[in-house]
């Protein structure tokens, strides 16, 4: 655990389990501020301890609560793990510590996707004190869009414990498509020894030292739940009723496929001290692999891990087969991008393949789909939460008739189902699309799980689909004309070098997958073709002191070529390991206070670039100093926001994106 009260991240996960169930603190002091969702709107969660006649405030913005006599308790402790964000307070002669867990081992599909995360307490110094949460009813719709929702509530009592639930009158599932909301739908559970459904005054008397009489008459809601023991837990569960629109069929979270929200909540009420100990093994196996890098690597993992989880959701297709869906968060909001998948990939290699083949299922559906005509891989499955096919780069004309069902008044979106259309609609813009780049990921995703699992099913049954990408790469990939990459931000660009390296990659993968599958001519044939292309790259690069930014540029120009990685990662020997390793040099004698710049045309970087880039090197020094700009970033930037993987790297401040799955891709030096 990393300890002590000095800043650790720039927000702290406290309950999260994904898109919709993201709930962040983002001061270093847990009651400094109201907690808030993964995009920033605030959410008023409070946590309350009575003793010796007085009541004292550990989570949530005691500034809100000063007309009722409120006391601050006094933090004096904080630390982070793999998947727990731990306080200590005094308050009066009593010392509290409490722990936020969210189970989201990502080699366990049944907890990972279990939609309960848990608080657990240990009171020290009073016997009779009272500890108590309460939830704000806002909890359950987008207060920006909707601020005015109403909402119904109750309590139910269960095998040891209560649960108090809330949610909207009107249930709207699946109502939105929106980048930065949650969900408008579905029900929010406390859990505790008691549990109450209360309003603000109610919550007020109480706080003031009234007893627990509440009406709920008013309409400013809360869920609320009460112990007086010295430890034990509370615990927060999401029913999302309908998680996933999958290309028309409507599904549930995984774990709720056969189960209900109440098995979730028993399970953790009853079972919390065994999910900690596996929670615990977890943790200390990470520790032990991150340690040649440093104690500054272990801080960016614990950064990482459970935001990159938690912006997925797990859910099954109708044979069964996991369907692991990310949204673009801070981004566009799509689901299943393959540019988002391909970053995140080291964290899911590591611990389970399963979770990565889960990201490209949605993407060889579509791409089987007669509404996709292209040769080359989609970009995307569709909006968050609806798998509607390809949203990405649609034909503006198009776009307008039938980008959106309807514009209710609060002004969240619903798309057209897409993969619905025939041929002839040609609904998508080539000009717009990130061809080359999605073809050389998907290829690249398909071996590096080969590699970790053996197994060449998986590759056999899209066989039909990576034939047709590698066809693509060798006719377009060594020189790719004008295109969107992940490289774009700053502009697009003709003759991408960084991405000529991903399309050698990606054609080194497949001939190494036909190779498993028993085709040794084709196989040969590909390799020659990889090898070819790596010769051409390599030999224009040695007429300059680094790697320039295009084919048509000189060594004024850069860019952190993170695409050499999996050619080191997967063996497969297309590049020299020299070449890598000046880059590396090159990078740390241009690198800013928390980086170096993606290119020369901006000072900002992407983080899972930067992790990507430490991993060129064989040299442990140069890892950690690459290491130490990414941890840096977390405990300077000045906007406190979930970990964002775009910045600047002179002054630290993000822009846009956050919460993002990517950070995944932090794990790279694991591999």
């Amino acid at each position: 655990m990393i300890m002590g009260n000095k800043r650790i991240l720039p927000a702290y996960p406290l309950f999260v389990k994904d898109p919709n169930f993201s709930l962040w603190s983002v001061t270093d002091e847990l009651n400094a501020s109201n907690v808030r969702s993964w995009w920033g709107e605030e959410k008023k969660i409070y946590g309350f301890i009575k003793t010796g006649g007085k009541t004292y405030c550990f989570l949530g913005d005691c500034a809100d609560l000063a007309g009722c006599g409120v006391l601050r308790a006094e933090q004096t402790s904080l630390g982070v793990t793999a998947f727990s964000t731990d306080y200590e307070f005094k308050a009066g002669d009593i010392k509290l510590k409490v722990k936020f867990v969210s189970p989201l081992p990502p080699d366990d599909f049944e907890t990972l996707s279990m939609p309960v995360c848990y608080m657990e307490f240990e009171i020290a110094g009073d016997a009779q004190a009272e500890i108590s949460i309460f939830v704000n009813r806002a909890v359950s719709f987008n207060t920006a869009l909707e601020p005015n929702a109403k909402t119904r509530g109750a309590v139910m009592a269960r095998d040891g414990f209560e649960s108090a639930f809330i949610g909207r009158k009107r249930q709207l599932y699946l109502s939105n498509n929106g980048d930065e909301m949650g969900a408008d739908w579905g029900w929010w559970y406390l859990a505790g020894k008691q549990a109450f459904y209360a309003d603000e005054r109610d919550m007020a008397a109480y706080l003031a030292g009234g007893l627990k009489n509440f009406t709920a008459s008013g309409d400013e809601c809360y869920i609320c739940a009460f112990d007086e023991s010295k430890t034990g837990i509370f615990a927060l569960g999401y029913d999302d009723v309908v998680a996933i629109d999958y290309y028309g069929d409507f599904r549930k979270g995984y774990y709720l496929q056969n189960r209900t929200i109440v098995d979730a909540l028993e399970t953790v009420w009853h079972g919390h001290k065994e999910i900690d100990k596996r929670l615990a093994a977890f943790d200390d196996e990470l520790k032990k692999r991150a340690e040649p890098f440093g104690k500054r690597y272990l801080d960016v993992l614990y950064a990482s891990l459970r935001q990159s989880v938690a912006a997925h959701k797990l859910v099954a297709d109708s044979n069964g087969n996991a369907l692991f869906l990310s949204k673009e968060c801070g981004s566009n909001g799509c689901i299943a991008t393959v540019d988002v998948s391909y970053p995140s990939m080291p964290l899911y290699l590591l611990y389970n393949t399963e979770a990565i083949k889960g990201m490209m299922r949605p993407i060889f559906e579509f791409a089987r789909m007669p509404a996709w005509v292209y040769d080359f891989a989609p970009h995307d499955a569709g909006t968050y939460p609806h798998c509607c096919g390809n949203v990405y780069g649609l034909n503006s004309a198009k776009e307008k008739c039938i980008g959106t069902l309807a514009k209710p008044r609060d002004g969240a979106d619903t798309h057209y189902p897409f993969y619905l259309l025939p041929p002839n609609e040609r609904l998508y813009d080539p000009k717009y699309q990130m061809s080359v780049e999605e073809c050389a990921n998907m290829l690249i995703m398909q071996y590096a799980c080969y590699r970790k699992d053996h197994g060449i099913a998986f590759f056999a049954e899209n066989a039909d689909l990576a034939e047709k990408w590698v066809a693509y790469l060798v006719e377009y990939g060594l020189r790719p004309e004008e295109q969107l990459c992940t490289d774009d931000f700053a502009g697009h660009l003709k003759n991408n070098l960084n991405l000529a390296i991903k399309a050698t990659v990606g054609i080194g993968c497949y001939a190494e997958l036909l190779k498993a599958a028993n085709k040794g001519a084709p196989s040969k044939s590909f390799r020659n073709t990889a090898e070819r292309f790596a010769n051409e790259i390599v030999a224009f690069s040695e007429k300059f002191s680094h790697m320039p930014i295009t084919w048509d540029a000189d060594d004024k120009t850069f860019s952190l070529k993170y695409n050499l990685a999996f050619d080191k990662i997967l063996d497969l020997g297309l590049f020299p390991r020299s070449l890598a390793e000046s880059e590396v040099d090159f990078y740390l004698s241009i690198a800013d206070k928390f980086g170096t710049p993606l290119d020369n045309r901006e000072r900002y970087t992407k983080s899972d670039w930067l992790m990507w880039a430490a991993a060129l090197t064989d040299d442990i020094e140069k890892k950690k100093k690459m290491v130490s700009f990414v941890d840096d970033f977390l405990k300077e930037s000045p906007d406190r926001v979930p970990f964002s993987d775009w910045y600047y790297t002179d002054s630290g401040k993000h822009e846009q994106f956050v919460a993002r799955s990517v950070q995944g891709g932090c794990f790279i030096l694991l591999l």
